[in-house]
């Protein structure tokens, strides 16, 4: 009896041990969800600002996200997309990943739900102020030229409206394997991008079928993704004009430096090199009319029709990850097209983009700041801080 009551005290032992373990764990988990969750509720749906500066709350929240998939990973919705850990360690038994990541995943769709109707709610106020921006369907149909941007697939019901320097290679890539020409986002031969880019479907190409526009507009699912305007300008300028891009230089480079550089050199003029920064902003805040500029850097409202076209889903470049993989899994794309397991780059550091931008002079950063004030307004985007500490008073 005295060996039995040993045993007894010794398993009661054993047992509160474990169950102190284990309560452990559960609070642990359950402070990290807390966590997360304190992040998204702090994004309040009446605020005007989605995000605030260049990457603001957004890139916090995707910065919960992306740790707490590496400790967790989450089962797509689909279940197509693979997982970015496989280590066995880290990866959860079959029988404890069913009832944990279910829930994990349907927390994760309901913040991204709530952040895509906080970001249509800011562009139904902001058209709703300017009402001269607003098209019928039937007016934006028969308009077919200005339709280039959006490009649709039938068998998946889906258009997509690209807009340059906003990941646009990455996303007209995912429809060309829709399309059948390539296995994955990866593969795409990107020498041969003049002819791929070409040969995506476009409902600029319906010009002569306005009807057959419409139905599309009106039936299929429609995204769109942009991205901070000051920092979406400073790229297409390190990207084109900066960097050395012979072309860019010599059909833009040359007309900037022959209209704003006073007793430019011979060579310059001839090759386009060097232009400044300076000059850039001038170009682009004194060219006469919005659609004159180059798509690389034409401001995103005047390509996208924004008040015109009810866009489903609003990505941001900088959650892309988030935003890719939720869109991809609700139109269908995720069951053919994987989503790109590295996060998009968004080359523009702080630093960098002070230095930049702080070349310009306050007058010609107020200039900036006018001609892409629609752009941050209609897609909930804060003026960067330093651009904002620079100016005073906006």
């Amino acid at each position: 009896m005295v060996r039995v009551s040993k045993l007894c005290v010794l398993y009661a032992v054993l047992f509160a041990v474990l169950l102190y373990y284990a309560a452990t764990m559960f609070y642990s988990t359950g402070d990290d969800t807390h966590r997360f969750s304190i992040n998204v509720n702090q994004l309040d749906p009446r605020d005007d600002v989605v995000t605030s500066g260049r990457v603001g709350l957004h890139h916090a929240n995707m910065t919960s996200v992306r740790l707490n998939r590496t400790t967790h990973p989450v089962v797509p919705l689909n279940a197509v997309i693979e997982e970015h850990s496989t280590s066995p360690q880290l990866a959860p038994t079959t029988a404890s990943r069913s009832v944990y990541e279910n829930s994990r995943q349907d927390e994760t769709v309901q913040d991204w739900d709530a952040e895509q109707e906080r970001r249509r709610a800011v562009l139904r106020k902001t058209c709703a102020k300017y009402p001269q921006m607003n098209m019928s369907s039937s007016a934006v149909s028969r308009r077919a030229g200005r339709l280039w941007p959006l490009i649709y697939d039938d068998k998946y019901k889906v258009v997509y409206c690209t807009i340059c320097k906003v990941a646009s290679t990455t996303l007209k890539s995912a429809f060309l394997v829709l399309m059948g020409k390539y296995p994955t986002i990866q593969s795409v031969d990107l020498g041969e991008w003049y002819t791929l880019d070409r040969s995506l479907h476009t409902l600029s190409k319906l010009a002569r079928s306005p009807a057959e526009i419409e139905r599309r507009l009106r039936t299929y699912k429609k995204f769109v993704f942009v991205r901070e305007p000051f920092s979406r300008e400073l790229s297409g300028f390190r990207n084109k004009l900066y960097a050395k891009n012979k072309y860019y230089r010599k059909t833009v480079g040359t007309k900037i430096i022959r209209q704003f550089r006073a007793n430019a050199t011979k060579e310059a003029l001839e090759t386009g090199d060097g232009v400044t920064f300076t000059e850039f902003a001038k170009h682009l805040t004194r060219t006469k009319t919005l659609d004159s500029l180059d798509i690389h850097w034409r401001p995103m409202h005047s390509m996208v029709l924004p008040c015109s076209i009810e866009y489903d889903y609003i990505g941001h470049l900088e959650t892309a990850q988030w935003d890719i993989e939720n869109i991809f899994n609700r139109t269908g794309i995720g069951r053919v097209v994987k989503v790109p397991e590295t996060p998009m780059n968004l080359s523009n550091s702080d630093d960098i983009f002070n230095s930049f931008y702080e070349e310009l002079e306050p007058s010609l950063l107020r200039d900036m700041y006018n001609t892409f004030r629609m752009d941050s307004e209609l897609f909930g985007y804060d003026i960067p801080l330093f651009i904002r500490d620079k100016l005073g008073d906006l």
